[in-house]
């Protein structure tokens, strides 16, 4: 106990340390130190940090559509996804408001024994929001955690089915004529929490959980005589350039 009461004083020390401001004094002619203002530790190697920080990223997330029918196997999607983002500095805190764009799609494939193929396309925006707090290590490092929401739009998305022989029958998610009562939806709602590193100030490397919180779609199940739905979640790895 006595070990993590040290662990706890030094570690309360770093952040206050890291964390308030810090004066800074000079001397004048005859020795004496003078006051010259105060820093702001988390902001003392880069002024251009003072009202923001922005960048340009990649990212690649094993999205799984989940269905909350019992026994349905989860379905893997490989995502790719391109994003900008902009960070807020909330007055001279390490506290940043952001706003990001995202452009993702999404593919999934399986074969069966029998020879189909079935396959699925998904491409879909996304605009999320965060709260993002900034704590700088050292010069030109910095580790970024944040949490948020985000409005999604679905804006197409198709399913095919291709036997042996060659035969293809295809269905469009979002088009009244191949679908059925809504059962997709193309405006969803959902959360993400993550963490990001920068570092040189400029090189950004990030992992995050993603999921939604509104249904992708919805089915009547035959096995257990309900209406089931299905939703995305799953993790994401970017990789991004600041400016």
């Amino acid at each position: 106990m006595r070990h993590l009461n040290i662990f706890t004083t030094a570690l309360l020390l770093f952040v206050c340390q890291t964390t308030f401001a810090q004066y800074d004094h000079d001397y004048d002619e005859y020795g004496n130190p003078i006051y010259i203002g105060n820093q702001y530790q988390y902001n003392s190697y880069s002024d251009d940090l003072e009202e923001g920080w922005g960048n340009v990223y990649i990212e690649y997330s094993p999205m799984q559509r989940v269905s909350s029918a019992k026994g349905v196997d989860k379905r893997t999607f490989h995502a790719a996804t391109f994003g900008v983002n902009y960070n807020f500095q909330l007055g001279y805190s390490p506290v940043y408001l952001g706003a990001s764009f995202e452009a993702t799609g999404a593919w999934f494939t399986k074969r069966y024994s029998g020879g189909t193929k079935y396959s699925v396309d998904l491409y879909y925006s996304k605009i999320p929001i965060n709260l993002s707090f900034r704590f700088n290590i050292s010069d030109g490092f910095a580790i970024a955690p944040y949490g948020g929401a985000y409005i999604k739009w679905n804006i197409y998305g198709e399913e095919r089915e291709k036997d042996k022989y060659g035969n293809t029958e295809t269905w469009r998610l979002f088009d009244d004529e191949y679908t059925y009562d809504n059962d997709y939806n193309r405006f969803q709602f959902g959360y993400q929490a993550g963490v990001k590193l920068i570092i040189a100030n400029c090189v950004t490397i990030g992992a995050s959980w993603q999921a939604d919180l509104t249904n992708f779609c919805k089915y009547y199940d035959s096995y257990s005589k309900k209406e089931e739905r299905e939703k995305f979640r799953g993790f994401a790895f970017s990789l991004g350039y600041g400016f």
